[in-house]
């Protein structure tokens, strides 16, 4: 390698960890949301092709200084890589292949593992640096691959935490390598002599690299800029989210707790009706949360506006961390106790016969699997991003639904609006279906803006 590969895999592995650290600090104040952001797959993308095209050319540098081992424990790495980048890549954008994402983590970080060993104990152990490499390499790959190993039989709460502070800050672990990588290349760049680069093969390949080496540069800086400004904007929302559903706590004078006959507890919200008359007869509106008490709905319909058009009760059921309303696989589900508590509330002037019930992405789950295994319970229902199962379309087919979704939703595939629609069709029923072409999984001010949605709500009567 000459001096010109050499400026560019420094490039190439600099860019490769600022976009990491970038990453982090992102994913530190977002959490498992930054996820969802619509610009994050293209920020993904770039930063795994600049980290391969790096990748490549470490293996060059490997190849021509005779480093066989490393060469081909690297190549093995690569390729798990890719393994793991595809795996995750199509878990993001369609929710498939999300069943092997541990696997492949777990034998990517086995490969590294290897390598970091040929690192310490082949001919490359000569390089300081690269040497350096593969001490914390070894290290980073087993305690990785113990907390992952571990996380998968919790024995306590304890145990289960430390695991989470491992893999939420090992990231910055692996940047610390890559700047050992890019010391290396420093260390010798600077006693390289001058090399004539006029081969032709020599000269074209420094020139696409070039080339790709600006791009890399350019894709990074435009695609990270797209990630900033959408992850503040729902950091943003998020803020205001969190203070809508304080807004609906004082509203409702509280939360509630209702206990089952086995223990088992949910808090919830019950908002009455402005003006409220016992004499009267009002509707529930059950209005399922992504998280907490954030539900879109339940904030909308409680505004003075609102209230006095559409007089109801409003029903928010709490959604802890790692739970949620059914349809999801995987998680658990607090379904069946929501059923209880709605059936024992006591509130003169509920409408049993005009319970509605609604939520957006976890909550979109949770109002198809209510209304397939309760449709006695339910007039109508409004599911926004969410899935159901086609098999139980039978169930709904004189349940009034009006569902939503964006075509471009990489959080919750459109398929499984589009399929269990299909179904209830075929079944015979006649659902109404809003699909956005242009939007993604953000879609809840359209939906709440859509003429005649609330009046076609508050219409439904069951029979």
């Amino acid at each position: 390698m000459n001096k010109i590969l050499y400026i560019i895999l420094i490039v190439f592995l600099g860019l490769t960890t600022a976009s990491g650290i970038w990453n982090f600090i992102i994913g530190f104040k977002m959490g498992p949301e930054i996820y969802k952001l619509d610009s994050y797959v293209q920020w993904f993308l770039v930063g795994n092709i600049t980290a391969f095209i790096g990748s490549i050319l470490l293996l060059k540098y490997y190849y021509d200084r005779n480093y066989r081992l490393a060469f081909f424990t690297g190549v093995i790495v690569v390729i798990t890589n890719l393994g793991y980048t595809t795996v995750l890549y199509i878990a993001l954008t369609s929710g498939e292949l999300r069943s092997y994402y541990m696997p492949a983590v777990l034998l990517n970080l086995c490969a590294i593992i290897v390598y970091a060993v040929v690192l310490i104990f082949s001919n490359t152990r000569k390089r300081f640096w690269l040497k350096l490499v593969g001490f914390c390499g070894l290290v980073i790959g087993l305690v990785l691959v113990s907390a992952l190993i571990g996380g998968m039989y919790p024995k306590n709460a304890w145990i289960i935490n430390i695991f989470g502070k491992i893999a939420q800050w090992s990231p910055i672990a692996w940047y610390l390598v890559d700047v050992m990588f890019i010391m290396n290349f420093v260390g010798e760049f600077r006693t390289l002599k001058t090399e004539n680069a006029n081969v032709p093969r020599q000269r074209f390949l420094v020139s696409i690299l070039g080339v790709l080496a600006i791009a890399a540069v350019v894709f990074t800086i435009t695609t990270g800029k797209l990630l900033v400004n959408e992850s503040d904007s729902q950091y943003d929302w998020r803020k205001d989210t969190a203070v809508q559903a304080q807004r609906l706590v004082w509203l409702a004078g509280g939360a509630r707790t209702f206990v089952d006959s086995e223990g088992d507890s949910l808090h919830y919200l019950l908002i009455k009706p402005q003006n409220y008359d016992k004499q009267k007869k009002y509707p529930l509106v059950v209005c399922l949360p992504y998280g907490g008490y954030e539900a879109g709905a339940a904030e909308l319909l409680s505004t003075d506006g609102r209230r006095s058009t559409y007089p109801a009760f409003i029903f928010v059921p709490y959604c802890p961390e790692g739970e949620g309303w059914g349809g999801i696989p995987g998680c658990a589900s607090l379904d069946l106790l929501v059923y209880e508590t709605i059936s024992a509330l006591t509130e003169p002037g509920i409408d049993v016969k005009r319970r509605y019930v609604t939520g957006v992405s976890r909550g979109g789950y949770g109002t198809w699997q209510f209304i397939c295994s309760r449709p006695d319970m339910f007039a109508a229902a409004m599911p926004v991003c969410g899935g159901g199962d086609p098999e139980l379309a039978s169930k709904i087919v004189n349940m009034p639904i009006w569902a939503f979704h964006g075509a471009n939703d990489k959080n919750v595939p459109v398929s499984g609006s589009r399929d269990i629609i299909s179904a209830i069709k075929k079944a015979g029923g006649h659902p109404r279906y809003t699909e956005y072409p242009d939007e993604a999984h953000n879609i809840w001010d359209k939906v709440s803006d859509t003429p005649g949605l609330w009046n076609w709500l508050f219409a439904q009567k069951r029979e």
